[in-house]
């Protein structure tokens, strides 16, 4: 069997011994077309694999020179070149002709000359080009590794992460890539992954756009390294011309700080920060802003401007993993008024959520404890007269839900569950006050015939009990108590069936699905107005709702007596992912008396309004969903949702449209009906026009937000151009007209501009 090794010592010995056979003395010569290697350890050197064609020893042996398809191995790194003289001796390596060089990182360096020693680990070379894993360039005049090859200075220099095409004789590189970073010296640094700069000068296609005496940013490998973040600038007519400086500061692996100062020409600055960090079974974020500035208000009907003042925010997520079944949490989000974070772009929400919670997971069960507060930073609208009433908080919310396994019921079968919650609200300024206690026992099971007949069965019985203070209306009417404790039961059977039909065209691949629906639900006659609906108010009959038990989406609401629905689904499905399907549906009380829910819900009658819903799908370019509700009497839409999309190539096309009639006892009494439409445009695979519209069709009819802009998306830059424009009230805090300029540069970051806003109001 050939043995490699000695094969190797053997060939070794002879170059060895032939040194002094030959006339000169001086060195002696081995060559071989296969590949032969020389494996050594000297005292200052790691192991060493040479391969070559050819190799040359000295006469004391104590270098190698290597030439023809020449390759050098030592510690992961590896060079390969025309020639290597190697000093065992001295641990030192040249390398000449047609060198690339590869390091332990995988970044590989060419050039005609490296000159390296201490394991590769240092070294010298003129003429380099350097292709990092990440896809970014260096070239360099020259260039020197220090530091055990983590760092690599570089004179005369050039650096950019874009693709550049393959030329005739230089290695893939080309001297006027898209943008680049030319400098007097770059310093790359690998153990703190970061690339510096002296008298740097930013340059687009050759031509310089920006100088900086120094510049410094992460390379390509990190993705989170202390410094400072891309500016934002532009202007704004309520704050002025602006410009905004962040600092990051990667303090550790787990945490880690970020301070940004806004300076703006109209107002006083405002500092914002960010605090992040993580444990092993916990993480915290914290960030908040805050300012001295003034804003438009609503007082009534009228619009007033408040002098400055301080303002400011505070958001706070935190999470503690206790152990594989506990954990707790914290939100907090807070602003010192309803405009502040509009104004700032900070926060589009119309209500801020703080909540702290403990929850535990076991298995199918559940529990969690809660206190939750609210701040409602809504406006109230003038045009429609609305007036958003307090929101009450939680103090506590209690909750558990148990789960059995299936079939584990002796005799019935099927599967139980228990569902049981303690639930506080207290409201400001005297509002009405509750304590509820709940719980619901549930059964339930499904039946499969050998027909393909289903059914559903549900039995629930449930209670509730609550401690009413302040209670609305007690101070205008002398029959309503001040303070009350009332108490409700409650129970209903639910059997659900279908018979789903199911056809096969083997001529045109398609299957068509019928599909009859019905429902009963059984259950007695109560007093549902003596109980405070806090938690059913909202209220949306649809395809899904239809068939549930209880249409109320809360405990509060309940439906009492009995009811049927009855509906029926088809579609037709192809075997390329193209549908079409349709449902239409109705409920029928079989009482008509002491209905619970409001007119203009769809079931305040004894027939309910007439529901169904369209989707189609034809090979993923075309796509439609439209749910309505019709009057049950005349058939006029109560209800309209329309998404439809079309996609013809570059060109994609998408429309929402939103109608709702009002519903008696809501905030929103007012009808509301809305169109947004948005088209896309691909150019060519870099660029993308796009641009969309909302309009308000109601009684206050018109234009409420528009914007237009276009992308570009290459390898390493992207650019977006915007304009948007607003048409709310003043004391919204967002409306008026801005141009946002994106630019995107790959490992440096992202710069932002507005470049302006025009106007304000609905103008």
């Amino acid at each position: 069997m050939f043995n490699k090794k000695l094969f190797i010592l053997a060939f070794t010995l002879v170059c060895i011994v032939s040194t002094f056979a030959l006339a000169s003395d001086n060195e002696s010569v081995c060559s071989k077309k296969a590949i032969t290697k020389d494996q050594t350890n000297s005292e200052k050197g790691a192991p060493v694999d040479l391969q070559a064609d050819k190799l040359v020893h000295n006469k004391d042996g104590q270098s190698v020179t290597a030439s023809g398809k020449v390759v050098l191995k030592q510690e992961g790194k590896m060079i390969k070149a025309d020639k290597i003289i190697y000093n065992l001796q001295e641990d030192t390596v040249i390398a000449v002709g047609n060198v690339v060089f590869v390091d332990k990182t995988g970044d590989k360096h060419f050039a005609e000359k490296f000159e390296f020693n201490d394991a590769l680990k240092n070294g010298f070379v003129q003429g380099l080009k350097s292709y990092l894993v990440d896809g970014s360039r260096f070239t360099a005049s020259s260039g020197r590794q220090t530091q055990g090859g983590d760092k690599v200075i570089m004179k005369d220099a050039h650096y950019t992460p874009c693709e550049i095409g393959i030329g005739s004789n230089d290695k893939g590189f080309r001297n006027s890539p898209l943008w680049q970073i030319r400098a007097s010296k770059i310093i790359h640094d690998k153990s703190k992954k970061r690339v510096d700069y002296n008298n740097a000068r930013f340059e687009v296609k050759g031509m310089p756009v920006v100088y900086l005496p120094y510049f410094s940013h992460p390379d390509g490998s990190v993705k989170r390294k202390s410094g400072f973040l891309m500016p934002k600038a532009g202007y704004k007519s309520n704050l002025g011309g602006f410009i905004e400086g962040r600092y990051y500061w990667s303090i550790a692996p787990e945490k880690d700080l970020t301070v940004g100062l806004m300076a703006m020409t109209q107002e006083a600055p405002m500092l914002s920060t960010q605090w992040r960090q993580r444990w092993s079974n916990a993480s915290l974020d914290a960030k908040g802003s805050f300012t001295y500035s003034g804003r438009t208000d609503r007082e009534g009907s009228i619009e007033v401007g408040k002098p400055d003042e301080l303002r400011g925010n505070l958001k706070v997520n935190g999470l503690w993993d206790i152990n594989n079944k506990w954990r707790s949490g914290i939100k907090i989000d807070l602003t010192s008024d309803d405009q502040y974070l509009r104004q700032y772009n900070l926060n589009y929400s119309n209500v801020l959520q703080n909540e702290l919670y403990v929850e535990r997971f076991s298995g199918r069960n559940y529990a969690a404890a809660r206190m939750l507060a609210f701040q409602d930073i809504r406006i109230n609208n003038a045009q429609s007269n609305i007036n958003y009433g307090d929101q009450p908080n939680v103090l506590p919310e209690v909750e558990a839900r148990f789960i059995g396994e299936p079939n584990n019921i002796p005799f019935l079968s099927g599967r139980w569950s228990l569902y049981t919650s303690l639930l506080g609200l207290v409201r400001d300024n005297n509002g009405q006050d509750i304590n509820r206690a709940h719980s619901a026992l549930e059964w339930q099971r499904r039946f499969i015939s050998n027909t393909g007949f289903t059914s559903n069965i549900e039995a629930n019985i449930q209670g509730s009990i609550y401690k009413i203070n302040d209670q609305v209306g007690y101070d205008v009417d002398n029959t309503i108590k001040r303070s009350e404790i009332k108490t409700r039961a409650f129970a209903y059977i639910n059997a659900e069936s279908s018979y789903p039909l199911a056809k096969t065209f083997k001529e045109t691949q398609t299957q068509m699905i019928i599909e009859p629906l019905i429902s009963l639900t059984l259950s007695p006659n109560i007093d549902t107005n003596k109980i405070p609906n806090e938690d059913s108010q909202d209220l949306q009959i649809d395809a899904l709702a239809l068939f549930e038990p209880n249409r109320f989406s809360g405990v509060d609401g309940v439906e009492d007596r009995s009811h049927i629905s009855y509906g029926m689904r088809t579609g037709i499905y192809g075997t390329d992912g193209s549908y079409g399907n349709l449902f239409i549906g109705q409920s029928y009380r079989f009482e008509n008396d002491d209905n619970p829910f409001d007119v203009g819900s769809g079931l305040s009658e004894q027939s309910s309004d007439i529901v169904g819903e369209v989707k189609a799908n034809y090979k993923g370019g075309y796509q439609l969903d439209y749910r309505f509700q019709l009057d049950n009497d005349k058939l006029s839409p109560q209800r309209q949702e329309l998404t439809a999309s079309l996609k013809l190539s570059d060109l994609t096309l998408s429309s929402n449209y939103l109608y709702a009639k009002a519903i008696e006892g809501s905030i929103d009494i007012k009808t509301r009906e809305q169109i947004n439409n948005s088209a896309s445009y691909y150019i060519n695979d870099r660029w993308r026009l796009f641009g969309s519209a909302r309009h308000d069709l109601g009684d206050n009819s018109g234009l409420r937000n528009a914007n237009i802009g276009v992308d570009y998306t290459g390898q390493c830059i992207s650019l977006s151009l915007t304009g948007q424009r607003n048409l709310t009230d003043n004391s919204s805090g967002n409306s008026g007209t801005e141009i946002f300029f994106r630019i995107g540069l790959k490992n440096l970051g992202e710069f932002k501009s507005s470049g302006f806003q025009l106007g304000s109001g609905n103008q």
